[in-house]
């Protein structure tokens, strides 16, 4: 059992009964047995703990290697098949297992807060399984979706879940989304506290993650199913909602221990792994950094000394490099072994300048109507001032004064704004777009790997980004994730291996 299922065990421990093994309890075809006594402030921060550990460990390391802002160090190996872009069905049996853990455990806040009659529970509940059924068909494509949550007696006791495609899952996705709006009641004075580890009951920030979740699905769906998703935005848009902003970013902070530290650190740090530095800063991303004189790389990855910041080439980690001759990714990421503080690092769900970004992304492609320049600069913004005391403390310099630097240039010092911060106000939607998309995975790295890797497949952008120097196919990124080996042997449905080369559902650029 790896550390970070041993955080999440031991943090539900006595919320669910009959989980007699970390296994049983995360197994999609055997979902938790709910005690009686079990109620939604209890069962709400187990289901965000348990997708908190996929976000942050599974989805974030696979996630920051084939978007290429990490790589495997010289040192260590575990990451050896990612880098290779070949890995094993069994590399993902832990990610599958704790978001439908987590899934199964919304699932049933969702029932208890309808007998509880606490309707904001309930919405948060239903967004949440939104939100971890996009990471799961947006990794996987197909996977089980109507069914999946439905092992008890009960529910009708489906421990064989079906596979349901993509486009109906999303579908599913939008309908959470909606059912979940129409429950959200600010003045419901029968919301979460300290239980909800993401907002702490603050229901107008889960308006805001409602809306800007519902856009980032359906600008996912535009290339392949274009009436809906415009149909759909402009229903959306219609009532001026807001959307995530500064402050607003969906995360969840964890403690200074490895008992309830950030997971990734607690799993880098495990006996299984050895306490090896496994991941360095890449060249890929780091190149780009430095070019374009962005600070933001102080706080993504640890300065070297009279050097500043040196990436290693995409899956080189069969050349023997001397040990500190290379950056590795900050404390701040949850990814640097060697400081405990890294278990204090947050694991993002949903952040601002990915919302800014949607945004404007809607905007200067023409599906909605708004201020695309000042969308794209808040989005910079909003990423520079997320990390503002980190830059303070790296540094000696404010995300404000980085971000004026980086956007305007400092001429006294000879350093000229960013090319990445100059948008094309005058190109074409497609010039504007590859802006917006390449300035989101600058932004993204170190928080969000995964979404920054799912970006890539939809859009193409960055487009930069280089072969893996022992890829075994070819020039390319892989596609999607491998079905879990677990699935293989316990699902009946099971509809076959897919190699990580097929595109999903939403992959058609």
């Amino acid at each position: 059992m790896s550390i970070n299922k041993k955080i999440i065990v031991a943090a539900v421990a006595g919320l669910t009964l009959g989980a007699t093994s970390c296994r049983k309890y995360l197994d999609v075809n055997e979902n938790p047995n709910i005690a009686h006594e079990v109620t939604v402030t209890t069962m709400l921060p187990a289901a965000q703990l348990y997708v908190g550990s996929a976000i942050g460990t599974d989805l974030q390391v696979n996630g920051s290697i084939w978007s290429q802002f990490w790589t495997q160090t010289p040192i260590g190996k575990e990451y050896i098949p990612f880098e290779q872009c070949a890995p094993t069905a069994a590399s993902y049996d832990a990610g599958w297992k704790n978001l439908y853990a987590g899934a199964s455990n919304f699932y049933q806040v969702e029932k208890l807060s309808v007998a509880q009659h606490k309707a904001q529970y309930q919405a948060i509940a239903l967004l949440m399984q939104a939100y971890t059924f996009q990471a799961l068909t947006d990794a996987w494509g197909d996977v089980p979706f109507k069914n999946a949550l439905k092992g008890q007696y009960p529910d009708g006791h489906m421990v064989n879940p079906s596979y349901d495609s993509q486009k109906v899952v999303y579908k599913g996705i939008i309908g959470y989304i909606d059912s979940a709006k129409k429950l959200i009641n600010f003045n419901d004075p029968s919301h979460p506290g300290a239980d909800d580890l993401v907002y702490g009951g603050d229901m107008r920030k889960w308006m805001k993650f409602a809306n800007t979740l519902k856009l980032r699905a359906l600008l996912r769906m535009a290339q392949v199913d274009p009436v809906y998703a415009q149909t759909s935005l402009d229903t959306l848009m219609m009532g001026a909602p807001q959307f995530i902003g500064e402050g607003d970013d969906a995360r969840i902070v964890y403690g200074a221990g490895m008992t309830n530290g950030n997971p990734l650190y607690s799993e880098l740090n495990s006996i299984e792994l050895g306490g090896i530095q496994q991941l360095a800063g890449s060249k890929s991303c780091i190149d780009s950094i430095n070019t374009n004189n962005d600070y933001r790389g102080a706080v993504n990855y640890r300065l070297l000394p009279t050097v500043g910041l040196v990436g290693i080439t995409q899956s080189a980690y069969d050349i023997t490099l001397p040990n500190g001759s290379y950056s590795i990714p900050n404390v701040y990421t949850g990814a640097d072994i060697s400081s405990a503080s890294s278990a204090t690092a947050p694991v993002m769900l949903l952040s601002s300048w990915e919302s800014f970004f949607l945004q404007a992304e809607a905007v200067a492609s023409g599906m909605a109507v708004g201020n695309d320049v000042q969308l794209f600069y808040n989005g910079i913004h909003a990423s520079f001032n997320y990390h503002s005391n980190n830059l303070l403390s790296e540094i000696g310099v404010t995300g404000q004064d980085a971000y004026d630097i980086y956007v305007n240039g400092d001429v006294p010092n000879s350093i000229p704004a960013a090319y990445w911060s100059m948008y094309p106000t005058g190109g074409t939607a497609s010039d504007k777009v590859r802006h917006i998309l390449t300035q989101k995975w600058f932004s993204m790295c170190g928080t969000q790997g995964f979404e920054a890797w799912n970006e890539w497949r939809r859009t193409g952008y960055p487009d930069f980004l280089v072969a893996p120097r022992n890829s075994r196919i070819g020039t390319t990124v892989p596609s999607r994730f491998l079905y879990p080996a677990s699935e293989a042997a316990t699902n009946s449905n099971f509809p076959g291996l897919m190699p990580v080369i097929t595109r999903v559902w939403w992959d058609v650029l």
